[in-house]
């Protein structure tokens, strides 16, 4: 007599976990292929944004934004390679002036709750005042003093910019 269906049950119900193995693991590729379009992990290798961003603590960002204003922590690569999270202080057309541990930005002394400590330009570094063209960004440390940030290393492209944090 012949057997229609030479699949034991167990052979049926194999097959059928391992379809669902193979969906599961096609909807972790995708989602992990999406998340890495998506959001980013860098870890700072500086002290430049103490309190708020420890060296060697993980921070997540979000690759698609684009839209960096006054006062936002961003990520970016330093000229060394490594990672940071500075804060963006002047935009596309904004002037920045550097003088007695101040920095103006259009002529109004910054003001911003994260950063207390004398802001000095870098011998180094950029000549002030300066005017920012378009998609240029000035971005600062908030620990002034152990930052390496746009004082030394010049203006940053918006294009550049790794991501914004999400926390």
């Amino acid at each position: 007599m012949a057997n229609d269906n030479p699949k034991s049950g167990y052979d049926r119900e194999y097959l059928g976990v391992m379809r669902r193995v193979r969906i599961l693991v096609g909807l972790l590729v995708l989602v992990l292929v999406v998340f890495s379009l998506l959001v980013g992990v860098a870890v700072p290798q500086d002290d430049g944004m103490q309190p708020d961003y420890k060296r060697g603590r993980p921070v997540v960002y979000l690759r698609a934004a684009r839209d960096f204003r006054r006062g936002d922590p961003v990520v970016l690569r330093l000229p060394d390679g490594n990672a940071a999270v500075r804060r963006v202080v002047a935009t596309s057309g904004d002037s920045v002036d550097i003088r007695s541990g101040i920095a103006y930005i259009n002529g109004l002394a910054e003001r911003g709750s994260y950063s207390f400590t004398r802001t000095d330009p870098r011998p180094e570094g950029l000549s002030f005042p300066l005017i920012l063209r378009s998609g240029e960004l000035f971005v600062l440390g908030d620990a002034r003093e152990n930052a390496v940030d746009s004082r030394a290393f010049g203006l940053v492209r918006a294009d550049d910019i790794l991501g914004r944090p999400l926390f």
